[in-house]
């Protein structure tokens, strides 16, 4: 099985997360999202972090990997649904995604923040 899902919400990707995530899987997603990216009119990214409860250095280091290879191919990323405990473990490992990301509370909001980007492109 897939440890992550990818929803089509017209020209906005939602992709979810699952805690048994390793790092094979991740560099499998970076690959799919930019290949989907590519081929399809995509304009904004959400990516739900709401499963995990503990994020190491690796995934966050491609969470911002997939974000920069995004903006090139002219797409929005926005990082949802961070928990408290995820939140907690990325402090105590001093672990940052980088200030150039943005990031929601819950999808929905998420959603908002691409909408409203892409209004002002």
């Amino acid at each position: 099985m897939v440890p992550f899902s990818i929803f089509s919400l017209g020209e906005i990707l939602l992709v979810s997360l699952q805690e048994e995530i390793d790092d094979s899987s991740v560099i499998a997603l970076s690959q799919a999202l930019s290949d989907r990216v590519k081929t399809g009119g995509i304009r904004g990214v959400i990516i739900d972090l709401n499963n995990l409860e503990v994020i190491d250095t690796f995934l966050a280091g491609h969470i911002c990997k997939i974000a920069s290879i995004l903006e090139l191919l002219n797409t929005l990323t926005v990082i949802s649904g961070l928990g408290a405990s995820a939140i907690v473990a990325l402090k105590s490992f001093d672990i940052s995604f980088g200030k150039d990301l943005s990031f929601a509370l819950d999808s929905q909001q998420a959603l908002e923040k691409i909408r409203q980007g892409l209004a002002r492109l």
